[in-house]
């Protein structure tokens, strides 16, 4: 669904996803996709070992609209539909509006900090059933870096594969509790 809205909202303003923030010289994609691959893998890791526990403490002792660890439990028999939204669709998508889309019509307006701030704050925000401290984990330890990426490579082929590879990860995780 919010890739049909990405297409058609994307095409009053003449911008297309799949051309727009993909071009890259061929040299520079091996360097992209390893950094992608080293990238996503330390998100995951520092998720499953360190943030993870603590949004699991700052919902237990501070509170959340999501008790704690209810995200996951949610997730039921429906690890298809989880693997194919969440490890196939959503890095393309996310990526495609938040580091494509938004950041480019952001910089028009705002300067590179501001940009970065909103597109990793309406990133952290498309997590919202994970909870108050799920959205500002993601926001700052995963929107905040691949926005700095992307305003540093000037693609989104890194950030991509970091999105995927973070996905992948946590899927294995979550399939093997």
């Amino acid at each position: 669904m919010m890739l049909v809205y990405l297409l058609a909202s994307t095409r009053k303003y003449g911008f297309n996803i799949f051309k727009n923030g993909w071009k890259t010289c061929k040299s520079k994609i091996p360097i992209d996709v390893i950094g992608g691959i080293v990238t996503g893998s330390v998100i995951a890791i520092t998720y499953i070992y360190f943030l993870s526990p603590m949004q699991h403490i700052l919902q237990m002792h501070i509170g959340d609209y999501v008790p704690a660890g209810e995200a996951m439990t949610s997730l039921g028999k429906h690890t298809m539909v989880f693997f194919i939204a969440n490890v196939i669709l959503a890095p393309f998508v996310e990526e495609s509006l938040y580091r494509n889309f938004a950041m480019t019509i952001f910089l028009k307006e705002y300067s590179k900090l501001k940009t970065v701030v909103i597109t990793s704050a309406m990133f952290g925000l498309m997590h919202w059933l994970g909870g108050f401290w799920y959205i500002m984990l993601t926001g700052l330890f995963v929107g905040v870096p691949l926005a700095i990426i992307v305003l540093k490579r000037g693609n989104l082929i890194w950030v991509f594969t970091a999105h995927l590879v973070l996905n992948s990860i946590e899927f294995i995780h979550i399939s093997s509790l």
